[in-house]
């Protein structure tokens, strides 16, 4: 006859145990690693924090230097503009002084300039003549000068300074470099 014994030879408690152990292991085992993130987390929180702050006190320490550099910024924006000014000076200089030159150059000796304005691009001449040859031969001349345009004369009139009888005229015209 065979038995067949079904029944276990012995509770099986000790496997039991076993995973009650290994459980509390890897708990512990975790809490273990969560706490090592926890703790890593917090101290770069921490140096970050401080980093942060260093960085704060430098920049309040630079704070004066960039009030100087801003200071400079505007000096030098104030230096250019009274550069730009300078040069449009001089180059205005430039074209009255070689204009001049150029007019009394072909004055002839019975035409007496009388006033000369320049207006930003335009320009305006008063002058007095004997003869009225002299006054075209005079805006002939000027409107061959290279950097003055547009010559007109604008106006002659008759008048009698000092017992002689003499011819007052206006010339316009564009005058730019």
């Amino acid at each position: 006859m065979i038995r067949i014994n079904l029944l276990p030879s012995k509770p099986k408690k000790d496997l039991f145990k076993h995973d009650i152990y290994m459980f509390f292991c890897l708990l512990l085992l975790a809490i273990f690693v969560f706490a090592g993130i926890y703790y890593y987390n917090v101290q770069e929180i921490k140096k970050r924090n401080t980093m942060i702050e260093k960085t704060k006190k430098e920049i309040q320490s630079l704070q004066h230097i960039y009030r100087e550099y801003l200071a400079m910024e505007q000096e030098k924006k104030e230096i250019q503009r009274r550069i730009k000014a300078i040069d449009s000076i001089k180059e205005g200089r430039a074209l009255a002084a070689r204009t001049l030159y150029d007019i009394s150059g072909i004055v002839k000796d019975n035409v007496w300039i009388k006033s000369f304005k320049k207006m930003s691009d335009k320009f305006e001449l008063e002058g007095r003549s004997l003869e009225n040859e002299s006054i075209s031969d005079l805006v002939e001349a000027i409107s061959k000068i290279p950097y003055i345009r547009n010559v007109e004369l604008k106006s002659v009139n008759v008048a009698t300074e000092d017992g002689i009888t003499v011819k007052s005229f206006t010339i316009y015209g564009d005058i730019s470099l």
